[in-house]
């Protein structure tokens, strides 16, 4: 069986990280500290979550940052899933006539138009206040010392600020390298200090996170980047809140899945697990792989794309159907084979998951959607703001054309399963559209396959966007190139180790025991309590 894969598939390269004592999974080691670290003092799951967020914003700035958005899912001990949406929303001033008034069909991609409220601040000072035990100022320490002491260079780090993508931001955006260095040349351990970010991150220890959106911090900012052209204005920042409500959950395997609703994307993880209970697929007749049959999954992928890109919007836009995901309705929706929403994103997204000793999780997915987002810097406050709003059209489409005040199509898209014990496992992924992919396939080799959490998270995956290509990493079975190409598809072989396939960060419970998973796609890094 392996033979066929890869003679390094099914034997992982990290080791299961084990514990009892509460566990930290995240995308920057730092973070990953910083979060086990409240653990071992006496903090709660949302305690060592949001310092792990906070300081995952400082370590890995490309990707994340004061300037985004987060959505996120909590469980109290008895399984009750809480969703928390901290994403924002587009100025009230933007309009489609406006925007397409001065000769555009489409969002930019960056600059100030696609920037939307960053909601990640009030998202980390609001869960703390609901669901922590400690003060703001406390669990944004480890941040503040990171920031003012410089995060030395790991080789992702390096190797984007020493290429194309970073060269050409900060062609496009001076004050990129002005604050984040000039590209090349960067080495292996250099430490990147972040002194305005230290500062801002500091009068939100003292004054609390409201003065990120209200008062002299939110208006100091604000003008900065209304000098730039961002739409937003105060008002939109004042009446920004993070919404706490039911999580949006599913039976699979005997067990709940639960996903942040819309606007999150969360609904497709649902929808592609759904139809793989409703309908079950054989592995490849072949046996080139004991679980996946590609053709299968793409099937069921793109339908659940379909309900995704139906759905998935401000809650105020839609109405979920009771039966949204039964059984005949899930049939009925595997048979929808129409485009999909194809504007990807880089994947520019951080995560990290948290289970206490007492069994309380989060999942936590932040972003500035792209490499440094929108590109625009608030150089005096250390903030790059997302581009979020990029992913909505100019037209008068019911579900993604743009409307000033309401929040866009997102596609962070964390996750909690929970069984008749509590929760058992926690699973989170950077990825644009291939979060919900990657999730799908990791939780189904653990599930289904048998695998530990590490080997199912390091098992070769592959990815679909939009038209008829499909990304497989260079492991995957050298059979699915020629099944996929007999249906119609095209083939990208990709990287062994692709980060286009997310970056999974993940903890199992049973019995008490945690085990913990961390991606080598990226810099994921598990640590026990």
């Amino acid at each position: 069986m392996t033979e066929a894969i890869g003679d390094d598939v099914g034997n992982a390269h990290r080791p299961i990280i084990m514990g009892d004592r509460g566990m930290v999974v995240a995308g920057h080691p730092r973070a990953a500290e910083a979060g086990a670290a409240v653990l071992r003092s006496g903090g709660n799951a949302m305690d060592a979550a949001v310092a792990a967020a906070a300081t995952l914003a400082i370590g890995i700035p490309f990707m994340n940052g004061l300037g985004g958005d987060a959505i996120a899912l909590h469980s109290s001990v008895d399984g009750t899933v809480t969703a928390i949406n901290g994403s924002g929303a587009t100025a009230r001033s933007s309009s489609v006539a406006a925007l397409r008034a001065q000769g555009l069909t489409a969002l930019p991609q960056r600059g100030p138009l696609p920037v939307s409220v960053p909601g990640v601040v009030a998202a980390w000072g609001e869960a703390l206040e609901r669901f922590g035990t400690r003060p703001l100022a406390a669990v944004l320490e480890p941040a503040i010392a990171l920031a003012e002491q410089g995060v030395p260079l790991d080789a992702s780090a390096v190797a984007f600020f020493n290429g194309a993508e970073y060269a050409a931001l900060a062609h496009d955006f001076p004050a990129l390298a002005v604050a984040f260095g000039t590209p090349g040349n960067r080495t292996l351990g250099e430490r990147l200090k972040q002194p305005r970010a230290a500062e801002t991150l500091r009068i939100l220890a003292q004054k609390g996170w409201r003065a990120f959106y209200t008062g002299e911090l939110a208006r100091a900012w604000l003008t900065e980047a209304q000098g730039q052209g961002v739409l937003l204005d105060a008002e939109d920042l004042g009446t920004h809140a993070t919404l706490f409500t039911p999580a949006l959950s599913t039976a699979w395997r005997g067990r709940q899945v639960h996903v942040a609703p819309p606007n999150s994307q969360g609904l497709a993880l649902l929808a592609m697990l759904g139809l793989s209970e409703a309908q079950p697929a054989a592995a490849p007749p072949d046996r080139s792989d004991p679980l996946i049959d590609p053709n299968a999954y793409l099937a069921r992928k793109t339908a659940a794309f379909v309900m995704r890109d139906a759905y998935c919007a401000d809650p105020r836009r839609i109405d979920l159907p009771a039966d949204l995901l039964a059984p005949q309705r899930l049939r009925t929706l595997a048979l929808d084979d129409r485009p999909t929403l194809s504007r990807a994103g880089g994947g520019d997204t951080s995560t990290l998951v948290v289970i206490d000793a007492e069994g309380r999780a989060v999942s936590w997915v932040q972003s500035l959607f792209e490499s440094f987002g929108s590109g625009v810097v608030c150089p005096h406050h250390g903030l790059v703001l997302h581009n979020r709003a990029m992913l909505e059209s100019l037209d008068d489409d019911p579900v993604h054309g743009l409307r000033g005040g309401y929040r866009p199509f997102h596609t962070l898209c964390p996750a909690l399963m929970t069984g008749s014990a509590g929760v058992e496992m926690a699973i989170a992924t950077p990825g644009d559209h291939g979060q919900p992919q990657s999730l799908f396939q990791v939780m189904r080799r653990h599930v289904e396959q048998g695998l530990d959490i590490q080997t199912a998270i390091e098992w070769p995956r592959l990815r679909h966007d939009s038209g008829r290509e499909v990304m497989l990493e260079q492991r995957c079975p050298a059979a699915w190139d020629d099944a996929l190409v007999a249906r119609g598809w095209t083939v990208r072989r990709v990287e062994r180790w692709s980060r286009l396939m997310g970056g999974v960060n993940a903890i199992v419970r049973h019995d008490g025991l945690l085990m913990g998973g961390a991606d080598p796609r990226r810099s994921s890094y598990a640590i026990a309590a």
